[in-house]
Protein backbone atom coordinates (compact mmCIF):
# COMPACT_ATOMS: atom_id res chain seq x y z
CA UNK A 1 0.00 0.00 0.00
CA UNK A 2 2.82 2.41 0.82
CA UNK A 3 4.51 1.81 -2.53
CA UNK A 4 1.17 2.43 -4.26
CA UNK A 5 0.91 5.96 -2.83
CA UNK A 6 4.53 6.73 -3.71
CA UNK A 7 4.01 5.61 -7.31
CA UNK A 8 0.82 7.68 -7.76
CA UNK A 9 2.42 10.91 -6.55
CA UNK A 10 5.71 10.18 -8.36
CA UNK A 11 3.83 9.82 -11.67
CA UNK A 12 2.21 13.23 -11.17
CA UNK A 13 5.62 14.76 -10.45
CA UNK A 14 7.16 13.15 -13.53
CA UNK A 15 4.38 14.54 -15.75
CA UNK A 16 4.91 18.03 -14.34
CA UNK A 17 8.67 17.92 -14.85
CA UNK A 18 8.29 16.59 -18.38
CA UNK A 19 5.96 19.46 -19.28
CA UNK A 20 8.61 21.96 -18.15
CA UNK A 21 11.68 20.37 -19.66
CA UNK A 22 11.29 21.47 -23.30
CA UNK A 23 10.99 25.16 -22.42
CA UNK A 24 14.01 24.98 -20.13
CA UNK A 25 16.17 23.32 -22.79
CA UNK A 26 15.31 25.89 -25.47
CA UNK A 27 16.18 28.84 -23.28
CA UNK A 28 19.55 27.57 -22.06
CA UNK A 29 23.03 27.65 -23.59
CA UNK A 30 24.27 24.06 -23.80
CA UNK A 31 27.66 23.23 -22.28
CA UNK A 32 29.44 20.03 -21.31
CA UNK A 33 31.70 19.36 -18.36
CA UNK A 34 33.76 16.26 -17.49
CA UNK A 35 34.45 15.71 -13.82
CA UNK A 36 36.50 12.94 -12.22
CA UNK A 37 35.37 10.62 -9.45
CA UNK A 38 36.86 11.70 -6.12
CA UNK A 39 36.17 8.54 -4.13
CA UNK A 40 33.72 5.65 -3.82
CA UNK A 41 32.06 3.41 -1.25
CA UNK A 42 31.56 -0.25 -2.09
CA UNK A 43 28.38 -1.94 -0.88
CA UNK A 44 26.76 -5.39 -1.00
CA UNK A 45 23.79 -4.19 -3.08
CA UNK A 46 22.80 -1.16 -5.18
CA UNK A 47 21.87 1.91 -3.12
CA UNK A 48 18.37 3.42 -3.28
CA UNK A 49 18.62 6.24 -0.70
CA UNK A 50 21.43 8.30 0.87
CA UNK A 51 21.43 10.85 3.68
CA UNK A 52 24.09 12.47 5.84
CA UNK A 53 24.87 12.82 9.55
CA UNK A 54 27.69 15.40 9.82
CA UNK A 55 29.90 15.64 12.91
CA UNK A 56 30.83 19.25 13.69
CA UNK A 57 33.45 18.22 16.28
CA UNK A 58 35.30 15.41 14.44
CA UNK A 59 34.32 16.17 10.87
CA UNK A 60 36.00 13.09 9.40
CA UNK A 61 33.61 10.95 11.48
CA UNK A 62 30.51 12.32 9.75
CA UNK A 63 28.45 9.52 8.26
CA UNK A 64 26.66 8.67 5.07
CA UNK A 65 23.56 6.63 5.93
CA UNK A 66 22.29 4.50 3.06
CA UNK A 67 19.40 2.16 2.24
CA UNK A 68 20.24 -0.57 -0.22
CA UNK A 69 17.88 -2.39 -2.57
CA UNK A 70 17.15 -5.04 0.07
CA UNK A 71 15.88 -2.35 2.48
CA UNK A 72 18.83 -2.72 4.87
CA UNK A 73 20.43 0.40 6.36
CA UNK A 74 24.21 0.74 6.16
CA UNK A 75 26.68 3.45 7.16
CA UNK A 76 30.09 4.67 6.04
CA UNK A 77 32.36 7.65 6.66
CA UNK A 78 34.49 9.48 4.12
CA UNK A 79 37.61 8.61 6.12
CA UNK A 80 37.48 4.81 5.81
CA UNK A 81 34.77 4.45 3.13
CA UNK A 82 33.85 1.03 4.53
CA UNK A 83 30.16 0.12 4.42
CA UNK A 84 28.90 -1.33 7.72
CA UNK A 85 25.48 -2.76 8.50
CA UNK A 86 23.17 -0.93 10.93
CA UNK A 87 20.05 -3.06 10.50
CA UNK A 88 18.76 -5.74 8.14
CA UNK A 89 15.13 -4.75 8.74
CA UNK A 90 13.35 -3.37 5.67
CA UNK A 91 13.21 0.43 5.26
CA UNK A 92 12.00 2.69 2.44
CA UNK A 93 13.41 6.13 3.29
CA UNK A 94 15.96 7.78 5.57
CA UNK A 95 16.92 11.32 6.63
CA UNK A 96 19.85 12.53 8.72
CA UNK A 97 20.19 15.42 11.14
CA UNK A 98 22.91 18.00 11.72
CA UNK A 99 22.70 18.63 15.47
CA UNK A 100 25.75 20.52 16.74
CA UNK A 101 27.70 19.06 19.68
CA UNK A 102 25.33 16.10 20.02
CA UNK A 103 25.39 12.44 19.13
CA UNK A 104 24.53 11.68 15.52
CA UNK A 105 20.84 10.99 14.85
CA UNK A 106 18.89 9.85 11.82
CA UNK A 107 15.32 8.77 11.10
CA UNK A 108 14.07 5.97 8.86
CA UNK A 109 10.64 4.87 7.63
CA UNK A 110 10.18 1.10 7.72
CA UNK A 111 8.04 -0.89 5.28
CA UNK A 112 5.08 -0.58 7.68
CA UNK A 113 5.17 3.24 7.50
CA UNK A 114 6.56 3.68 11.03
CA UNK A 115 9.31 6.26 11.64
CA UNK A 116 12.18 4.73 13.64
CA UNK A 117 14.88 6.91 15.23
CA UNK A 118 18.55 5.90 15.47
CA UNK A 119 21.31 7.44 17.60
CA UNK A 120 25.09 7.08 17.49
CA UNK A 121 26.16 5.10 20.56
CA UNK A 122 29.94 4.59 20.20
CA UNK A 123 32.98 6.54 19.06
CA UNK A 124 33.36 3.90 16.34
CA UNK A 125 30.14 5.14 14.76
CA UNK A 126 27.69 2.40 15.76
CA UNK A 127 24.00 3.33 15.76
CA UNK A 128 21.08 1.86 17.72
CA UNK A 129 17.32 2.56 17.66
CA UNK A 130 15.80 4.91 20.22
CA UNK A 131 12.80 3.78 22.25
CA UNK A 132 9.59 5.61 21.29
CA UNK A 133 6.26 4.71 22.92
CA UNK A 134 4.29 6.60 20.25
CA UNK A 135 6.33 6.30 17.08
CA UNK A 136 4.86 8.25 14.12
CA UNK A 137 3.15 5.95 11.62
CA UNK A 138 1.52 5.88 8.17
CA UNK A 139 4.41 7.80 6.56
CA UNK A 140 5.86 7.19 3.11
CA UNK A 141 8.57 9.82 2.54
CA UNK A 142 10.74 12.44 4.24
CA UNK A 143 11.14 16.04 3.14
CA UNK A 144 14.27 18.10 3.58
CA UNK A 145 14.50 18.94 7.26
CA UNK A 146 15.55 22.30 8.76
CA UNK A 147 19.22 22.35 9.80
CA UNK A 148 20.11 22.13 13.50
CA UNK A 149 16.52 22.06 14.71
CA UNK A 150 14.70 19.32 16.59
CA UNK A 151 12.17 18.65 13.88
CA UNK A 152 11.75 16.80 10.60
CA UNK A 153 9.09 16.96 7.90
CA UNK A 154 7.50 13.93 6.24
CA UNK A 155 4.50 13.01 4.11
CA UNK A 156 1.83 10.48 5.07
CA UNK A 157 0.10 7.98 2.81
CA UNK A 158 -2.89 10.35 2.59
CA UNK A 159 -0.72 12.97 0.85
CA UNK A 160 -0.58 15.31 3.87
CA UNK A 161 2.70 16.77 5.15
CA UNK A 162 3.56 16.77 8.85
CA UNK A 163 6.19 18.44 10.99
CA UNK A 164 7.49 16.03 13.61
CA UNK A 165 9.11 17.60 16.64
CA UNK A 166 11.32 15.42 18.79
CA UNK A 167 13.10 15.44 22.14
CA UNK A 168 15.88 12.92 22.77
CA UNK A 169 17.01 11.59 26.15
CA UNK A 170 20.49 10.17 25.54
CA UNK A 171 20.74 8.62 29.02
CA UNK A 172 17.65 6.44 28.56
CA UNK A 173 18.17 6.06 24.78
CA UNK A 174 14.61 7.22 24.21
CA UNK A 175 12.78 9.83 22.13
CA UNK A 176 9.45 11.66 22.41
CA UNK A 177 7.81 12.79 19.16
CA UNK A 178 4.80 14.95 18.36
CA UNK A 179 3.39 15.56 14.88
CA UNK A 180 1.54 18.56 13.42
CA UNK A 181 -0.06 18.81 9.99
CA UNK A 182 1.40 21.59 7.82
CA UNK A 183 0.81 23.03 4.37
CA UNK A 184 3.50 21.70 2.04
CA UNK A 185 3.53 20.32 -1.49
CA UNK A 186 4.28 16.57 -1.76
CA UNK A 187 6.54 17.42 -4.72
CA UNK A 188 9.20 18.74 -2.33
CA UNK A 189 9.16 15.42 -0.47
CA UNK A 190 9.08 12.98 -3.36
CA UNK A 191 11.05 14.65 -6.17
CA UNK A 192 14.59 13.68 -5.17
CA UNK A 193 16.00 14.29 -8.62
CA UNK A 194 17.06 17.85 -7.84
CA UNK A 195 19.56 19.28 -5.36
CA UNK A 196 20.78 22.82 -4.84
CA UNK A 197 24.49 23.50 -5.27
CA UNK A 198 25.64 26.34 -2.98
CA UNK A 199 22.56 28.46 -3.77
CA UNK A 200 23.85 29.14 -7.28
CA UNK A 201 23.15 26.00 -9.28
CA UNK A 202 20.49 23.30 -9.46
CA UNK A 203 21.81 19.81 -10.15
CA UNK A 204 19.15 17.53 -11.60
CA UNK A 205 19.00 13.93 -12.76
CA UNK A 206 16.93 13.73 -15.93
CA UNK A 207 16.62 10.43 -17.80
CA UNK A 208 20.08 9.33 -16.74
CA UNK A 209 21.74 12.70 -17.42
CA UNK A 210 23.27 14.94 -14.76
CA UNK A 211 22.25 18.49 -15.67
CA UNK A 212 23.45 21.65 -13.96
CA UNK A 213 21.40 24.86 -14.29
CA UNK A 214 22.97 28.12 -13.16
CA UNK A 215 21.15 31.36 -12.44
CA UNK A 216 22.00 32.72 -15.88
CA UNK A 217 21.23 30.99 -19.17
CA UNK A 218 23.50 27.95 -19.02
CA UNK A 219 22.60 24.27 -18.97
CA UNK A 220 25.63 22.08 -18.29
CA UNK A 221 25.68 18.33 -18.87
CA UNK A 222 27.99 16.66 -16.35
CA UNK A 223 29.83 13.45 -17.17
CA UNK A 224 31.57 11.56 -14.37
CA UNK A 225 34.82 10.20 -15.78
CA UNK A 226 37.27 7.75 -14.24
CA UNK A 227 39.50 9.19 -11.53
CA UNK A 228 43.02 8.04 -10.75
CA UNK A 229 41.76 4.78 -9.26
CA UNK A 230 37.96 5.21 -9.19
CA UNK A 231 35.68 4.31 -12.07
CA UNK A 232 33.26 6.94 -13.33
CA UNK A 233 29.75 6.15 -14.51
CA UNK A 234 27.30 6.83 -17.31
CA UNK A 235 24.38 5.35 -15.35
CA UNK A 236 23.62 7.58 -12.34
CA UNK A 237 20.50 6.54 -10.43
CA UNK A 238 20.36 9.18 -7.67
CA UNK A 239 22.09 12.35 -6.47
CA UNK A 240 22.45 13.46 -2.86
CA UNK A 241 24.21 16.58 -1.58
CA UNK A 242 25.47 17.86 1.74
CA UNK A 243 27.12 21.29 2.05
CA UNK A 244 28.64 20.72 5.49
CA UNK A 245 32.13 19.60 6.40
CA UNK A 246 32.43 15.83 5.95
CA UNK A 247 36.21 15.73 6.46
CA UNK A 248 39.29 15.39 4.27
CA UNK A 249 38.77 16.65 0.70
CA UNK A 250 35.05 16.95 1.48
CA UNK A 251 35.56 19.86 3.89
CA UNK A 252 32.99 21.97 2.01
CA UNK A 253 30.59 19.09 1.45
CA UNK A 254 30.08 16.35 -1.09
CA UNK A 255 27.77 14.95 -3.75
CA UNK A 256 26.98 11.23 -3.53
CA UNK A 257 25.91 9.54 -6.76
CA UNK A 258 24.24 6.14 -6.68
CA UNK A 259 24.58 3.95 -9.76
CA UNK A 260 22.08 1.71 -11.51
CA UNK A 261 22.69 -1.98 -10.81
CA UNK A 262 26.11 -1.35 -9.26
CA UNK A 263 27.10 -2.08 -5.67
CA UNK A 264 28.78 1.25 -5.00
CA UNK A 265 28.26 4.99 -4.78
CA UNK A 266 30.60 7.67 -6.14
CA UNK A 267 31.63 10.62 -3.98
CA UNK A 268 32.39 14.00 -5.53
CA UNK A 269 34.03 16.86 -3.63
CA UNK A 270 31.56 19.75 -3.63
CA UNK A 271 34.37 22.30 -3.77
CA UNK A 272 35.96 20.51 -6.73
CA UNK A 273 32.70 20.42 -8.70
CA UNK A 274 32.02 24.08 -7.97
CA UNK A 275 35.50 25.13 -9.10
CA UNK A 276 35.22 23.12 -12.32
CA UNK A 277 31.88 24.76 -13.11
CA UNK A 278 33.32 28.24 -12.47
CA UNK A 279 36.29 27.51 -14.76
CA UNK A 280 33.91 26.34 -17.49
CA UNK A 281 31.70 29.42 -17.28
CA UNK A 282 34.53 31.90 -16.73
CA UNK A 283 37.62 30.62 -18.59
CA UNK A 284 40.75 32.66 -17.93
Amino acid sequence: MINKYIKIIAIAIAMFLASCQFAVDRNKNQKKLDISSTSEILTNAPISEVTFVPNNIATWLGHLIMIDKTGSIIRASTSDRTAKLITEDSYIDVIGTALNNQSGVFFAINNQGVIVSFIEITNAGDFAPLKNKNAPKDFIKFCKNPRSTNSIIAIKNNGQSYQINYNINEKTKSIITTETKIKSSPVSCLAKIKVNLLDEYNLTLNEGLLLLNDNQRNLITLTIRDGLSIKGTSNPAGIYLVDQNMGNVFNEGLIAVSIKEENRIILLSLNYVKNEVIKLLNPS
